[in-house]
């Protein structure tokens, strides 16, 4: 028989055997069953009533190399060789006492002249006579080892390509977590952040609410203690914003020290208050860092809007809106954007665009705030104060347009205009006979990292008869001037050249005394704020007279900015310093009306003389004014 159809035979047979008593059956049909069993891959079998074998076909020999007279008589379960699980056997002999039909009965068998192990399965089915007293039972028996082999062998294969999905799986999810999880945080990062909020906005009318959040004091933090630091405030920061937003919005860390949450589904601008007030409260406790506790306090921005009728850019950018008036308020506050916000945006829009034709037009003015020597009454110099003379909305102050000037990147043009048109009336001045020894121009840190700097300032400044003293501005980060190569290197070459560094708003938080002492000015100014609160505070008080003592022991030259009264210049006078400047002596002028400040100071300094006494208009017109 072809090996293809040796099944069919199989299946024949077992039915056949299975059904007919090998007694009733006709000799010579029962030859022909016995031929057909060679053939077969199985063997049939019968037991008597005792479930001793009293019949095997001769295939069983082949299967397990044993003789058919070493059987008959046995017990299957004695039958040398065979393998008795407790477990099964206890199944098998509960069938046999209960003389039930059983299938699939599976049992393993040592064949005794190699030693392999088969597994071999037998069914059977009880006999009865016409009486209907027990006889025995009839069935075959299969030789399964080749097919519980190969079914372990995919079982083994499923395990292992089990294994390597749960792998592929593992990896799958860390490679997700990766994509849209932050590694320092676990937050979700920005990637998930424009998703998600992408999205949000996708469902027509849909309210959503952003908060975007900016640590305030992190970044000295980070200066200060180190960056281990600083990844220490920003996990527990995000723990704690994890947990005041948990249920409500997820927390995204968006890079560096800012984070958002995102409110969707409707939400309301309650929930939205509710989060910044808790957010501001919690981050203003302290977080222990290297055996000290450190606090670095949050301002945030609060922005709305509809699914369909905002895009996510706009949503973000009226966020970020929200978070600059924050921090411009002072920080550690929330503000949400209101109308007035966005109006203000859109006239400093207006100015922006303006303002790179102003500096062209020569309506970027320089204005002069004299600075005095109260032990002499002298004015000693002037700061340089830049005014943008609009033609439709009138003087401008610096805050209108210097904000808009450094995100386009001009206001270093700013800075070079204020230079030359100081130095050229400072040059002007000292033809005149008018006593104007020093003049102080505000530098931006863009400038400062400028390499054409020193050349610019050599050009402009050529009557060194008149002081040259450059401010750094209170928004430069002095711990941050010192790590640029190029800033040490033009400080250095302006410092050759004559020029002398002065040291804005001191005291107010911006400069450290590490930066004090690397920069070595050579004026620090002590800033309003300070000096305003030092005639009612005696903490602050105590705080400008130690500055002083600092100044006066590395031998730097102080000055008290922001003097109004007299009682501001007593007190600080009491304290040690001698050099103003503030609304008590004048405002920041023109340069017509400095031009007759420094006129007057004279002729009070000197009554007999007549040099500069008198101006005319075309003198004056000399001066650009």
């Amino acid at each position: 028989m072809a090996r293809a159809a040796q099944p069919a035979a199989n299946a024949l047979f077992r039915d056949y055997a299975l059904n007919h008593d090998m007694a009733d059956i006709d000799p010579n049909n029962s030859r022909k069953l016995e031929d057909f069993a060679e053939i077969a891959s199985d063997w049939f079998w019968e037991s008597d009533a005792a479930h001793r074998m009293s019949y095997l076909s001769g295939r069983v020999e082949t299967v397990l190399k044993i003789k058919i007279s070493d059987v008959l008589g046995a017990t299957r379960a004695k039958v040398s060789g065979a393998q008795k699980p407790d477990e099964g056997w206890a199944e098998h002999f509960a069938d046999l006492e209960a003389r039930r039909p059983f299938r699939n009965f599976e049992y393993s068998f040592i064949r005794p002249d190699d030693g392999e192990k088969l597994w071999l399965r037998i069914s059977g089915h009880p006999i009865f006579d016409s009486a209907g007293l027990f006889k025995g039972y009839r069935g075959i028996g299969h030789d399964v080892t080749a097919e519980l082999e190969t079914m372990r062998r995919l079982k083994e294969s499923n395990a292992a390509l089990a294994e390597r999905n749960t792998e592929l799986t593992q990896v799958r999810r860390a490679l997700e977590r990766s994509a849209n999880e932050d590694s320092l945080t676990g937050l979700l990062n920005r990637r998930a952040f424009e998703r998600d909020l992408e999205e949000a906005l996708s469902v027509e009318n849909n309210t959503v609410i952003l908060i975007h959040i900016d640590l305030d004091r992190f970044k000295w933090v980070n200066d200060t203690l180190g960056h281990p630091a600083g990844d220490a405030v920003l996990v527990t920061a995000a723990e704690r914003l994890r947990h005041i937003a948990s249920g409500i919005g997820p927390v995204y860390r968006v890079g560096g020290d800012e984070f958002l949450v995102v409110l969707a589904d409707n939400a309301e601008i309650e929930s939205a208050r509710w989060i910044s007030d808790s957010i501001l409260e919690i981050m203003e406790n302290p977080i222990p860092i290297e055996r000290q506790n450190t606090s670095v306090g949050a301002s945030i921005g609060i922005a709305a809007g509809l699914g369909g009728k905002f895009s996510p850019q706009q949503l973000i950018a009226n966020a970020d809106i929200a978070l600059y008036e924050a921090k411009k308020d002072g920080r550690g506050c929330a503000r949400e954007l209101t109308p007035d916000m966005l109006g203000q945006i859109a006239a400093k829009r207006q100015l922006a665009s303006q303002i790179a034709a102003a500096i062209q037009n020569d309506q970027i003015i320089p204005f002069f705030q004299p600075q005095i020597d109260a032990e002499t009454n002298a004015v000693i110099g002037a700061e340089v104060l830049a005014r943008w003379q609009h033609p439709e909305l009138g003087l401008l102050a610096p805050n209108a347009f210097i904000d808009a000037a450094t995100e386009l990147g001009i206001v270093a043009d700013i800075d070079r205009c204020m230079m030359q048109k100081a130095l050229a009336f400072a040059e002007r001045s000292l033809a005149a006979g008018l006593n104007l020894t020093s003049v102080s121009i505000n530098l931006s840190a863009g400038r400062l990292t400028d390499p054409n700097l020193v050349s610019e300032v050599g050009a402009c400044w050529t009557n060194r008869t008149c002081r040259l003293s450059i401010e750094l501005l209170e928004t430069i980060s002095f711990d941050e001037l010192q790590r640029e190569t190029i800033v040490a290197e033009n400080i250095a070459q302006l410092r050759a050249m004559g020029v002398k560094i002065e040291m804005d708003d001191f005291g107010s938080g911006r400069a450290s005394i590490t930066s004090l002492l690397s920069v070595r000015p050579d004026r620090i100014k002590i800033d309003r704020h300070l000096v305003q609160a030092a005639t009612r505070d005696p903490m602050k008080r105590q705080a400008v007279s130690a500055i002083l003592e600092m100044a006066r022991a590395l031998d730097i030259e102080s000055l008290a900015e922001g003097v109004e009264t007299e009682e501001d210049i007593a007190v600080i006078r009491g304290l040690g310093c001698h050099l103003f400047q503030g609304y008590v002596y004048a405002r920041p002028l023109p340069a017509a009306g400095f031009v007759d400040f420094l006129r007057q100071r004279q002729t009070r300094a000197h009554p007999g003389s007549t040099g500069a006494q008198h101006f005319s208009d075309g003198r004056k017109a000399a001066f650009g004014v």
